[in-house]
């Protein structure tokens, strides 16, 4: 279920090194100091973005002369640009001894660029983690790692989540136990997690799951099968977290066909959830409707099929989610503008979600889409998709063409630019979902009215924003620094 990712140079030190011993021997008072390995790393990206689309030309500028006349007023360019910078620091012990391990990484920053004087704003609602955030510095894993017999691993603490290809969850944090078993027939993963407990001996449901899954080699191919179950702890009531005595079961399989292509397909169920609760991501006129959230079965799906011929990759891929099946934001759709928004890593050109209708009967998506790469040198490779996506909600449906266009350069081991180009073009039933980089609230503005100026709100429809008469586009340059 997580897969820790390690992008670091490993530094070893031996026994009695310098200071290394003189401070254990000050602490600890020992006659020899321990061998400690150590694993530090730096992971640093910076983004410059533009989006556009007259599906937001609902802001009004400034420059509004009367809050009861809207329609005197001006439209607001229907854009926004942005930076934003993420800086992120591993530190990882291990005693060579006994195997016990620490892991650690702290975010020192992860916003959008705002100017001189934060005023200790931390940005949170313009930043690249809005769903588990903490201060501006912040801890974004910590875990210890104990070793069992028969090489077993035990893992407690804040870890990564990755499962099915980044399908059901892609780059998340959880607070999790995990016990991971080697076997002769594959490897066993157990976990728990605990993802709602924040109001003490007021709390009647800690948002508590178990999963257990199960990842092998069959021939050729590797496949993975998980089940997961959420507790339920607050049956039949409007409070508490939104999934209560909910399934989930998703399996994949990736490998090699014949030797002429590669595969990967997996899937996601997930159903029997005990209460039909409101979310804030849902629109109101949905309330009442069957399925939400999921309390009826939901599918979602994918399938891959890449091939590499001398400096081209080929590829062709199908997406799809009926019922409102539950697809990850950070799913790779091969589209910079559809998904491919990372849990706890936002990308701020991802406009549109699909697999996010949280169960909602009879709302289906599908994207097909195809991919061409050529690699110029073993650094340079530019890489084009174009694709049609699909939105039918039951009583209406819409085609919109998706088209992608990404440059990438890699400096040196440690360097990586790239850029992204893309658009979507209109379509009648989808809503656009926006992502945390990019404001999708409400915005008090300055309005001149005949009591003077004031600030009133006024949409910057973003999330839920038809683009029925309006395609959506996006670009982005980006660094990445990782040693």
């Amino acid at each position: 279920m997580t897969q820790q990712r390690s992008n670091t140079r490993k530094h070893n030190k031996t026994k009695a090194l310098g200071s290394v011993s003189l401070l254990a021997f000050a602490v600890m008072g020992a006659s020899s100091a321990q061998a400690l390995q150590t694993d530090l790393g730096v992971d640093y990206e910076a983004k410059a973005y533009s989006i556009r689309s007259g599906a937001w030309t609902g802001n009004y500028t400034s420059d509004c002369p009367d809050i009861t006349a809207p329609a005197d007023c001006h439209f607001a360019d229907a854009r926004d640009n942005g930076l934003a910078q993420l800086l992120r620091v591993t530190a990882n012990f291990k005693d060579e001894e006994t195997g016990v391990s620490v892991h650690t990484r702290l975010e020192l920053t992860g916003d959008r660029w705002q100017g001189d004087d934060l005023n200790y704003n931390t940005g949170a609602d313009e930043a690249f983690n809005t769903d588990n955030r903490g201060p501006l510095v912040s801890l974004d894993l910590g875990y210890a790692q104990v070793p069992l017999p028969g090489k077993a691993i035990l893992r407690i603490g804040r870890q990564e989540s990755n499962w099915n290809n980044g399908f059901l969850v892609s780059d998340d944090r959880r607070d999790r136990i995990l016990g991971i078993v080697p076997t002769t027939l594959g490897t066993v993963l157990a976990f728990y997690d605990r993802r709602g407990d924040q109001q003490g001996f007021f709390s009647n449901d800690n948002g508590d799951q178990v999963g257990l899954g199960f990842v092998t080699k069959l021939s050729e191919f590797k496949t993975g099968l998980l089940y997961v179950h959420w507790f339920n702890n607050n049956s039949g009531a409007s409070q508490g977290y939104s999934v209560q005595g909910a399934d989930i079961i998703s399996p994949y399989i990736t490998g090699s066909v014949a030797d002429m292509f590669s595969l990967t397909t997996g899937f996601n169920w997930i159903g029997n959830n005990q209460i039909d609760q409101y979310n804030s991501t849902i629109s109101y006129s949905d309330l009442g409707k069957d399925g939400l959230v999921y309390s009826d079965s939901s599918f979602s799906e994918y399938l891959r099929i890449e091939k590499a011929i001398g400096n081209l990759d080929l590829g062709i891929q199908f997406v799809g989610s009926q019922d409102g099946g539950l697809v990850s934001p950070g799913f790779d759709t091969w589209s910079s503008m559809i998904n491919n928004n990372p849990e706890s890593t936002a990308n701020p050109t991802s406009l549109y979600r699909m697999g996010n209708a949280k169960g909602l009967k009879d709302y289906n998506e599908s994207l097909f889409i195809g991919k061409v790469g050529y690699n110029f040198t073993p650094k340079f490779k530019v890489t084009g998709a174009a694709g049609s996506l699909n939105v039918d909600n039951g009583t209406n449906s819409d085609n919109s063409m998706v088209f992608d266009l990404q440059a990438s350069y890699q400096v040196n081991k440690a360097v990586r630019v790239w850029a992204t180009a893309g658009m979507i073009a209109s379509n009648d039933v989808g809503k656009l979902t926006g992502n945390p980089l990019v404001d999708s609230g409400q915005q008090a503005v300055p309005v001149s009215t005949p009591l003077g100026t004031i600030k009133t709100a006024v949409p910057t429809p973003i999330n839920g924003a038809s683009f029925g008469n309006n395609s959506v586009s996006s670009g982005s340059l980006n660094l990445s620094v990782k040693f």
